[in-house]
């Protein structure tokens, strides 16, 4: 009898505890909370365009991937709007090519321990693989974060004097994976054609007798810096202008599947 009423006793905890798991489980299933959501009335002037055959629903509704997103969601579903591949990648590497070098400012985004980061980096794009690479000194916080979680973010946006950033915004975000290169590492070199070359001119008078020695330069990288590589799996870029077109103001690019 008793070994009965234990038994039940732990019958019934696990259904608590389950049935706490599941309610929890079953509100993101849902969508979450309910003030997260929009509730669409009058189509706006700024709405972007859509198939004509799509109702609101298809698009402001949480999809179990990105929450709710509904811009992303849109671009996904929507054929009206959408630019050519090629248009795109056009487009990303007009915004990221820096003073022609594609080097920009980026605001990248890791975690440890479901702890964020955000840390303002220097990245370069290689424009035939839309890859970018960065060097960062040893032991900075943010390479310790990509040693243990490789899932990172990248943000960039264009730099406005009268900070009208809704007038005409240009923008790009970053979803991938990044990967730590050390001087040892057969992609190392790799990385490092493309990174070294967009270097900024050095001022010192060592340092300019160093880069003419290309070598030595390697050298020295090679000792002191880590290069994080980060393979996009998708690029979101904002630009106003797209809107103009016909076009929406967010296009995406992912990798062509092989």
């Amino acid at each position: 009898m008793r070994n009965k009423f234990l038994l039940l006793l732990v019958v019934s905890i696990l259904a608590i505890h389950g049935g706490i798991c599941f309610a929890q489980q079953g509100e993101w299933e849902k969508g979450g909370p309910k003030y997260l959501y929009l509730k669409p009335k009058k189509l706006p002037a700024r709405h972007d365009v859509y198939d004509e055959e799509m109702k609101c629903i298809d698009c402001h509704k949480y999809d179990g991937v990105d929450a709710y997103t509904s811009a992303t969601i849109t671009l996904k579903k929507t054929r009206k709007g959408r630019m050519p591949r090629e248009e795109i990648e056009k487009a990303i590497i007009e915004a990221l090519k820096g003073k022609g070098d594609h080097r920009e400012i980026f605001v990248l985004g890791t975690s440890f321990n479901n702890r964020p980061l955000a840390t303002v980096i220097e990245f370069v794009l290689d424009p035939k693989t839309f890859t970018f690479y960065a060097a960062s000194e040893n032991q900075t916080e943010k390479l310790f974060q990509v040693a243990s979680n490789q899932n990172v973010s990248m943000a960039y946006l264009k730099q406005r004097e009268d900070h009208q950033y809704f007038r005409d915004p240009l923008g790009v975000q970053v979803v991938g994976k990044a990967k730590l290169l050390k001087g040892s590492d057969p992609e190392f070199m790799e990385a490092l054609d493309i990174y070294l070359p967009t270097l900024p001119v050095p001022q010192t008078t060592e340092m300019k007798e160093m880069a003419k020695k290309k070598q030595q330069m390697t050298e020295m990288v090679k000792k002191t810096k880590i290069i994080t590589k980060v393979t996009p799996e998708r690029i979101v870029i904002l630009k106003g202008g797209f809107h103009k077109n016909g076009y929406h103001r967010r296009q995406i690019w992912e990798p062509e599947k092989k």
